[in-house]
């Protein structure tokens, strides 16, 4: 192979190597919903940090209602409804009693979708409580976190990007 081919291949792979890993994104979108989704139900951020305000802090049970100062009968009723359990994709470990997983019916979970932006991956919350839900338990809910990224990068993106350097004559 001469030097004209080799500055070929690397012309292919720098024109085309964004637009590569845009489209593995993108085409792999259920992927990524379904870890931000476990990182929930775990109790973790895309920051890979426990949801803040847990249900020892939050001042939902101060105000009057149902819930009103029984945070403990409400921990009692989520073990029940959703029990903590490890990850099934992302093996992350059960959330501890205490942090909740934003989920109680899966109307939440269900609203959240994955829509294709110009060069990158938009993950919308729906318009039921997933606004609500993000105003109080930030932006980074809806981030994949360090185990997701790990994840997605050696199930999907390495082996697109290995395809598309063949595609682009790199053996």
């Amino acid at each position: 192979m001469g030097i004209e081919d080799v500055a070929g291949i690397i012309g292919r792979i720098a024109d085309g190597f964004e637009e590569a890993c845009v489209k593995c994104l993108q085409g792999n979108k259920e992927i990524v919903l379904q870890a931000i989704t476990e990182q929930m139900y775990s109790g973790l951020n895309g920051e890979a940090e426990l949801l803040s305000p847990s249900y020892d802090d939050d001042p939902f049970f101060n105000e009057n209602g149902e819930w009103y100062h029984r945070s403990e009968d409400y921990k009692a009723w989520k073990r029940g409804i959703t029990p903590p359990a490890t990850g099934t994709m992302l093996g992350l470990p059960p959330r501890p009693d205490e942090i909740p997983n934003l989920f109680i019916d899966g109307t939440f979970y269900g609203e959240i979708k994955a829509k294709k932006g110009d060069k990158s991956l938009i993950i919308d919350p729906g318009s039921g409580n997933g606004p609500a839900i993000v105003e109080k338990y930030g932006d980074e809910i809806l981030h994949m976190g360090p185990a997701a990224t790990e994840y997605l990068t050696e199930e999907c993106l390495l082996p697109a990007i290995g395809a598309f350097f063949k595609e682009c004559g790199y053996k």
